[in-house]
């Protein structure tokens, strides 16, 4: 009797067993269907997008050419404006040149005794707020009688 049993045992281990295994793969079978609506969603995401990507990368290779062809068109200005900065530059350098000459032949010319011009011209940048201040103050009187006729 004991083996009965224990055969009776085994046959309702063995039962709920594949009662459990059943529901399992029940639950893997939903998952695996949700699985594949998730996965055709997707591939129609995406070949919308990849329709997308390629429209732009067709515009952006559109604007890409036309702004080569206007940079290409824009050469010549820039070559022009270089051409003219070249001129100034030898323009400058002949003023310099001319300068430094006349400033050479003025050094000759001057006496020795003479006062040197850089001193005169310090004292003339020194006294000259004193007389800035000296106009204002005897400017001030003369506006404010003329403000007042008016």
């Amino acid at each position: 009797m004991i083996i009965e049993l224990s055969v009776a045992v085994v046959a309702i281990a063995f039962a709920a067993l594949v009662v459990y295994l059943i529901k399992t793969l029940r639950s893997v079978t939903d998952l695996l269907s949700q699985t594949n609506v998730t996965i055709r969603e997707i591939q129609g995401q995406i070949s919308g997008i990849s329709v997308e990507a390629t429209e732009l990368l067709r515009h952006t290779n559109e604007v890409t050419l036309d702004v080569r062809n206007k940079l290409h068109s824009i050469d010549p200005v820039v070559d022009s404006v270089k051409n003219i900065g070249d001129a100034v530059q030898e323009v400058t350098d002949t003023v310099k040149e001319a300068t430094a000459a006349v400033a050479g032949s003025i050094r000759k010319n001057v006496p020795k005794e003479a006062p040197k011009t850089g001193e005169a011209i310090g004292r003339v940048i020194q006294a000259m707020p004193m007389v800035l201040e000296i106009w204002h103050t005897w400017r001030a009187p003369r506006k404010a009688a003329s403000a007042r006729s008016n």
